[in-house]
């Protein structure tokens, strides 16, 4: 329970930063961001808007009106912060990975949870978290298997 709710706090808590942010980004306070506040706002902190700024907004513009609402904000956040998780989920791998094969091996993983959880973990739970992950049973982990199940599988059997 704890877990949940701590992860419901997360997302409260995301979600009046991400108001606090639209307020910013709505220049003229209409309640829409438009293609050029977004981009004006990159400029004001100093970078330079992506090339594809218009299609990632248009990726979450439900309504197609070229703006975005703050649901539609909202998502876009979203789907930023999960690109970025993304990202930092494959460098776990990569760090990982000793030996670069683009798979974990038994050892590997038991380096890892190691390293990062800092605990020695039982036979029971490598073989517990092993098993989890390893999806097709190949005696291996590929990345898709740990980006899917990892963080999922580590709180259950370790309570992290």
């Amino acid at each position: 329970h704890y877990f949940i709710q701590s992860n419901l706090s997360v997302t409260m808590a995301n979600e009046a930063a991400v108001k606090a942010m639209f307020s910013k980004f709505d220049q003229d306070n209409n309640g829409l961001i438009t293609c050029d506040e977004l981009e004006n706002v990159f400029k004001h902190i100093g970078l330079i808007a992506p090339k594809d700024l218009k299609e990632m907004i248009a990726s979450v513009d439900s309504d197609n009106d070229g703006c975005l609402n703050f649901n539609e904000f909202l998502a876009l956040s979203m789907k930023l912060q999960s690109k970025q998780a993304d990202e930092t989920l494959a460098e776990v791998f990569k760090v990982l990975d000793k030996d670069g094969d683009k798979y974990l091996t038994r050892d590997e993983l038991v380096q890892g949870i190691k390293k990062f959880l800092g605990k020695n973990p039982t036979e029971d739970q490598i073989d517990a978290v092993f098993k989890a992950l390893d999806v097709n049973k190949d005696g291996k982990i590929s990345y898709d298997e740990f980006a899917s199940n990892f963080l999922c599988r580590l709180h259950v059997i370790f309570g992290e």
